[in-house]
């Protein structure tokens, strides 16, 4: 590289970009966009890790162990006396929510004041002083509260709260103002803490815990420890890390968070489309002063760097901006990432945003990654030219016209890759590899886009009566070949996007619909009010069940209950997994894959074996007739798989038991947490719910649903799930729609000299303007077609292969006709006005000007 490089940079490039300050404010916005998304999701699925990862600091404290599930209180004496653990304390938590405040809810933690001290990273006080100890232990109502909780409701130090607690109202008193600034989990203002006896009462869990704490003598050790103490344990109890709990949260969410990071790099992959149709312009804007710069002695590299330099001036400032755009935008998904989680996996609170130096980094990096990319090809074919080739611009179209058949056989060498990886993911692993089926899916059909380009052009031009104005732009179209294909494959991308995410969207609520349509057969479905806020923890009362067993009009009534049970499959260690208790008939409303459903079902509620939900028999290769091993108090519990059936509730799969065969393996109470009930005549629905709501829920403790509106409540939680998807692919397509505006620039500028003689020859500004839009109009009908068929070849690899592999989820193909119909209604006007302006403006050029040889 010689030393007048930095002089030549500054004239080729930083002069060129200041000439073009609207191709560089679009590139700049274009990379800004993609990097403002994908880092926005990052900080989102962070935060969400994070926000659960610092509630677990905040409630385990400095402890090295806990124990965690339904815990004997005789068990905490029985671990203090073990050599090698220095402390032990107990915490009983649950979740109450604040009915004078809709959407608010608290995490208790019932503490021990004179054991838990060692344990504690928070004060029970602001001014660090422990409370007094008379509201704190005599009163029974006592509770801390953080300072921003409070101020959030309103109350303070002396004022009542009520609260509900397990479907029963109460009013506690604020005591003192946690202070946990200093604190894991200081943004986790909905966590407070009361005293573990009352707890115990405030949450009906006398004699038992929800988990001991352990400090060691020995961190180091504590893998040891842990497998000595087992045998002290009751058989379904295992001492482990407290981090043990945000690992294993992590995995769950895994498979929703790479969903929306693959979504979230679709919107990079159509930067890098944009980056190289402006870089691959500025080629063709400047083929003889390439030609020149190599004739005088400019080495290759040279060249080649003059175009990534610039593609890294318009890059880094989009990269830069990009960050900030993406903090502000995280603000926005945040939120809806956390009540996706909340509805679909656990509870969590995302109460401020983790920003962390590596997730700027990471994005930075792919940010730079795309601008270079997009950038090399155009570039490195800049260093190859041949000065002689370089006087003429129609020997590059010619070239890139050569190219086609080529393109078209590596992209139908790209879908049959995507075909292989398709069948990988679904039978050999890893699921990532579905992911790149799709991927490879948009690749394969972006190569297709100079050969469908040139196929359009030469019938259009065919068309006799279209008219002069037509015929040039179907002609212009074919000639500017290395550049509309780039177009059309940028807007491409983002149609089948859309479009595959359309089909696989209502493919999955078609298929949601019939599953609901079999399933939700009940005329009134009775919950805890708290449970629509905090997830499956609140339950109903048998006084509540009882009296609706005597109403003359209940002809039936099934009970549901949801915990989580360590599991064992195929030897490996035990894994936490939803176990659903069923206590009631088989209606026909479960439908077991492989047929035979009837026979199988009645088996699993008659307690002979048990069910397990096709996404848990998929993630765990799991076959009906297979032994699954569930850890209850009583021991290790083999069972025979006597059906998969189908169900769309929990993408990591649930395991369906009978409150008998239940009974027999977990003694003890367990309350249901909602249940169905059938009547004589559905129409007195209203009339029983009405009944019901006044007897056990005039304070709002109970949500009653007809069997309508919990369909609407259905299809209220998949929109919301979806909620994310939505916002992304929209981005996506404002991406592209604003790839036509840059590509119309461009054209113009490129034709600058074109223009200006048909103009000389008598063409009008208002002709000149209509051709350059009915290229465009062009460029939309042909990335339309091509979109559709990409976005349709998608949709198969979305539904048939993304989703079962990583959701375990079996959904049919629906086609959404009228959406479908309408994409080239509003796709094609919105690239014909988005190159008004640039029409507009290449029309007013000076003719003089235009066909001046520079």
């Amino acid at each position: 590289m010689t030393t007048q490089f930095p002089r030549l940079f500054l004239w080729h490039v930083v002069r060129y970009v200041r000439r073009h300050p609207l191709l560089a404010l679009l590139n700049v916005a274009s990379v800004a966009l993609g990097i403002a998304v994908y880092l926005a999701i990052q900080i989102a699925n962070t935060s969400a890790n994070r926000s659960f990862a610092a509630a677990v600091d905040l409630v385990a404290g400095k402890s090295h162990l806990e124990i965690r599930g339904d815990v004997p209180e005789t068990l905490w004496p029985i671990l203090a006396k073990e050599p090698g653990i220095r402390a032990v304390t107990a915490l009983v938590e649950g979740t109450v929510t604040i009915p004078d405040h809709p959407g608010e809810y608290l995490r208790i933690l019932g503490i021990d004041l004179f054991t838990g001290d060692a344990f504690r990273t928070f004060a029970l006080s602001e001014t660090g002083a422990a409370p007094a100890l008379e509201p704190w232990l005599g009163a029974g109502d006592g509770i801390a509260l953080t300072a921003d909780f409070a101020r959030r409701v309103g109350v303070k130090p002396g004022d009542r709260l009520r609260v509900l607690a397990d479907s029963q109202l109460h009013t506690l008193t604020v005591v003192s103002l946690l202070d946990a600034r200093d604190s894991p989990g200081a943004s986790q203002s909905r966590i407070a803490a009361m005293d573990i006896g009352w707890a115990q009462e405030l949450f009906g869990k006398a004699g038992h815990l929800s988990s001991l704490q352990l400090l060691l003598d020995d961190p180091a050790r504590a893998p040891a420890l842990a497998a000595r103490i087992q045998p002290l344990l009751p058989a379904d109890l295992t001492a482990e890390p407290p981090r043990q709990r945000s690992f294993q949260m992590q995995t769950m969410l895994a498979a929703f968070q790479l969903n929306l990071t693959a979504l979230s790099m679709v919107s990079l992959l159509v930067g890098v489309f944009l980056i190289y149709n402006t870089i691959s312009a500025s080629v063709a804007r400047r083929r003889l002063e390439i030609g020149i710069l190599r004739s005088m002695g400019a080495t290759r590299w040279e060249v080649r760097w003059l175009f990534l330099g610039e593609a890294l001036v318009l890059g880094i400032p989009g990269i830069v901006a990009g960050a900030f755009a993406g903090v502000a935008l995280a603000q926005v998904l945040t939120g809806a990432v956390a009540k996706t989680i909340s509805s679909l996996y656990l509870l969590v609170s995302i109460e401020r945003s983790f920003l962390e130096p590596v997730q700027f980094l990471v994005a930075g990096m792919f940010g730079l990654a795309a601008v270079l990319l997009g950038a090399w090809l155009p570039a490195d074919e800049a260093a190859r030219i041949n000065p002689v080739a370089a006087l003429s611009l129609g020997a590059h179209a010619e070239s890139a016209a050569a190219k086609t058949p080529a393109r078209n056989w590596l992209g139908l060498a790209l879908l049959l890759a995507a075909g292989v990886c398709g069948w990988a993911a679904l039978t050999l692993g890893p699921p990532p590899l579905a992911f790149v089926a799709a991927f490879l899916i948009l690749g394969g059909f972006s190569l297709f886009s100079p050969g469908s380009v040139a196929i359009f052009g030469r019938l259009a031009a065919r068309w006799a009566r279209a008219g002069i104005l037509w015929r040039l732009a179907a002609d212009h179209l074919r000639r500017s070949i290395h550049r509309n294909a780039v177009t059309v494959a940028a807007l491409s991308a983002a149609i089948a996007m859309t479009v595959g995410l359309t089909v696989m969207i209502h493919s999955f609520r078609t298929s949601v619909n019939a599953w609901v349509d079999r399933g939700i057969l009940a005329d009134l479905f009775i919950a805890p009010a708290s449970n629509e806020t905090i997830g499956l923890s609140a339950t109903i009362p048998d006084a509540a069940i009882a009296w609706l067993r005597t109403r003359p009009e209940v002809t039936g009534i099934d009970t549901f209950r949801e915990t989580t049970v360590p599991t064992l499959i195929a030897g490996r260690p035990p894994i936490p997994a939803l176990l659903a208790v069923v206590d009631g008939e088989y209606r026909g409303n479960l439908l077991a894959l492989g047929g035979d459903t009837e026979r199988k079902m009645k088996s699993v509620l008659a307690g002979e074996a048990l069910a397990v939900s096709e996404p848990f028999a998929r993630k765990h290769r799991l076959r009906e007739g297979d032994t699954l091993t569930l850890r209850s108090p009583l021991g290790d519990t083999p069972l025979r798989i006597a059906a998969v059936y189908s169900d769309y509730t929990r993408d990591q799969g649930v395991i369906l038991i009978a409150a008998p065969l239940h009974a027999r393996w977990w003694p003890g109470p367990a309350q249901p947490q909602s249940m169905s009930v059938y009547l004589r005549e559905p129409g007195a629905a209203p009339a029983l719910a009405e009944t019901f709501t006044q007897r056990f829920g005039s304070a709002g403790e109970y949500l009653v649903y007809t069997n309508a509106s919990l369909r609407t409540r259905i299809f209220d939680i998949f929109d919301q799930t979806f909620a994310v998807t939505y916002i992304l692919r929209t981005v996506s397509l404002i991406v592209a729609i604003t790839g036509i505006f840059l590509s119309v620039t461009t054209l113009v500028a490129e034709r600058r000299r074109e223009i200006g003689v048909l103009r000389a020859i008598g063409a009008s500004a208002g002709q000149v303007q209509r051709w350059l839009m009915l290229e465009s109009g062009m460029i939309g009908i042909v990335a339309t077609t091509l979109g559709l068929a990409a976005g349709l070849t998608l949709a198969l690899c979305l539904t048939w292969v993304v989703n079962p592999a990583f959701f375990g989820w079996s959904i049919q193909l629906h086609l959404p006709w009228a959406a479908l119909a309408t994409t080239p209604l509003w796709i094609i006007p919105a690239t014909i006005l988005a190159a008004w302006w640039p029409a507009w403006r290449g029309s007013q050029s000076p003719i003089a000007g235009a066909v001046r040889e520079e």
